[in-house]
């Protein structure tokens, strides 16, 4: 644009000094002409007049049929007076086509019959497509017109000046044609990095580059923008540590890997996200005009939800495995449990026929009763596990005197230690103490805590009591806190987590589902309450407790 302003520039200050050098010498020689007129009484000077006459006409047709620019000249009357080589070769004028334009009035064409005004326009510029077929003319032409006038301010001629801008013309539509596709590009463009940007936005996915001149590596979710910048040191120390080394080995010989790479990566913290996270890079490489490697493109997509999934899936995986496992083992067990005390019940069933002693008779009954009872539990525990299998354990708390409600429960307690090496012992703290509980649950909790303990101590005391206290770890909420001690085989520490889960059996040797403790944590976390055990490892016996939260009523 530049150029073509200085370039119009130029023309427009030759073609004004033509015009002035032009013009000039007409309204010169028409005044010598006239000059030589008003002289006819002096015949002795019109010679040499005529021939200075001649002289500058003939120095006026060579500057004007020399001039670089296209002129012509039209009277008063708008009627052509003459025309330069360069007007006849812009317009391509032939004799016929010269001869049209001698016999028309240029007042009357096109674009001047209505703009131009005769008399008072000195300047007048015009642009217009001329195509006529008369003339062989069919172009887009630039005129100026300059009104030329003698001495007295009279107007003398009209001096013309023209241009072919068809070409221009044609160049300055292409361009437009050009600049509407850039922008119809650009839009396009701008359309689909905002597309772009959406999509890596919602996916957790980025773009990145990395320059291996500068070694430095960017991050955007944008094509056109970079968002963040690092250092391969940077991008090593976030790493996790366990990935930090084999990342350096990487980094190091970076200009050996000039082939596509994918690498799935754990970061303490990123440019993106300062929480520890999954991300999975894959890109490809980059040249220089050299065809040279200078680093890679490629995305980043953060899949730290997907290996979460993946880890979840692998802890189920093994849980389900574990679960079948365990089964398994819960129904050999079963099939075990069941078949002891039915073996009992049915064996001296039999054979307390055949004995007529009171004393052996008592002692059948006393065996077939206490396997009942044992079988009686085992399909009490296998009930309650079904129940937690399928819908949560229905806690009824009523009003009761706790106090007359433990003691009843200490006195059947007292029948299942029958070891004459073991003691069993009930703490009663309150004589009475009422409050709102469910009791059939608190029973059956201590129940499950003395029948394992029974199974486990061979001598000692077994131990069961309660008392009225705040919550065991935060001390803000009052309950009760009942509690079942004995100084049997004890736990180790790191299997006292593990005693309140499912189907789990310290001792295989010892008679029991490993249901019992699993029962008591789901009635423990029903009341909103807690539970745990307490024991120095093996050899040293175990506390169990359970706390339910309670307001004791006066």
């Amino acid at each position: 644009m530049t150029i073509t302003i200085s370039l119009i520039t130029t023309i427009a200050i030759i073609v004004t000094l033509v015009l002035l050098a032009v013009t000039g010498t007409l309204v010169w020689l028409n005044r010598r002409q006239q000059k030589a007129i008003d002289a006819k009484e002096r015949p002795t000077n019109l010679d040499m007049e005529t021939e200075e006459l001649e002289d500058n006409r003939q120095r006026y047709q060579q500057i004007f049929n020399t001039s670089l620019v296209a002129m012509s000249f039209y009277d008063t009357n708008g009627m052509l007076i003459d025309l330069n080589q360069k007007m006849r070769e812009l317009c391509g004028f032939d004799e016929q086509g010269e001869k049209f334009f001698r016999n028309t009035c240029f007042f009357h064409l096109p674009g001047f019959d209505t703009d131009f005004d005769p008399v008072n326009n000195d300047v007048f510029y015009v642009c217009q497509k001329m195509a006529y077929a008369e003339a062989g003319l069919d172009k887009y032409i630039e005129y100026k017109i300059r009104s030329i006038r003698d001495e007295n301010g009279q107007l003398a001629y009209y001096a013309f000046s023209a241009r072919d801008i068809t070409q221009e013309r044609e160049m300055y539509l292409h361009q437009r044609r050009h600049d509407k596709e850039i922008a119809k590009t650009n839009k396009q463009i701008y359309r689909y990095e905002e597309e772009l940007h959406y999509l890596l936005t919602n996916c957790k996915m980025y773009v990145w580059t990395s320059n291996l001149e500068n070694r430095t590596i960017s991050f955007s979710t944008k094509l056109s923008d970079t968002e963040h910048t690092i250092s391969f040191d940077t991008y090593i120390d976030t790493l996790w540590d366990d990935e930090q080394e084999a990342a350096r080995q990487f980094m190091d010989h970076y200009e050996d890997h000039y082939h596509n790479v994918y690498m799935v990566h754990r970061f303490r913290y990123t440019a993106i996200n300062k929480q520890p996270g999954w991300y999975m890079i894959s890109g490809m490489p980059i040249h220089d005009e050299q065809g040279r490697f200078t680093g890679h493109f490629g995305v980043l997509r953060d899949i730290t939800h997907l290996m979460e999934v993946q880890e979840r899936l692998k802890q189920e995986t093994q849980t389900a495995e574990d679960s079948g496992k365990k089964k398994s083992t819960f129904l050999a067990n079963m099939t075990h449990e069941i078949r002891t005390p039915l073996n009992a019940i049915v064996g001296f069933s039999d054979l307390i026929q055949t004995v007529d002693a009171p004393e052996d008779r008592k002692e059948f009954i006393r065996i077939i009763r206490n396997n009942c009872d044992m079988l009686l539990r085992l399909i009490n525990d296998i009930l309650e596990a079904s129940n937690i299998n399928q819908s949560p354990q229905g806690i009824s708390p009523e009003e009761v005197d706790f106090a007359q409600a433990f003691r009843d429960t200490c006195e059947t307690l007292a029948q299942r230690v029958e070891d004459p090496n073991v003691e069993f012992i009930a703490e009663h703290p309150y004589d009475t103490f009422r409050t709102i509980i469910d009791k059939g649950r608190m029973q059956q909790v201590i129940t499950n805590f003395v029948t394992n303990a029974v199974k486990y101590t061979r001598k000692g005391h077994i131990k069961i009591g309660y008392r009225y206290q705040k919550d065991p770890n935060t001390k803000r909420r009052n309950g009760i806190y009942m509690y079942c001690e004995d100084t049997g085989a004890g736990i180790p520490k790191d299997k006292q987590a593990s005693v309140f889960e499912r189907f789990v059996k310290l001792n295989d040797f010892v008679q029991g589902t490993g249901l019992g403790l699993s029962i008591c944590q789901s009635i423990a976390e029903r009341c909103d309450g807690q539970i745990g055990v307490i024991s120095e490892g093996i050899g040293h016996g175990s506390t169990f407790w359970i706390w339910v939260p309670c307001e004791r009523k006066p």
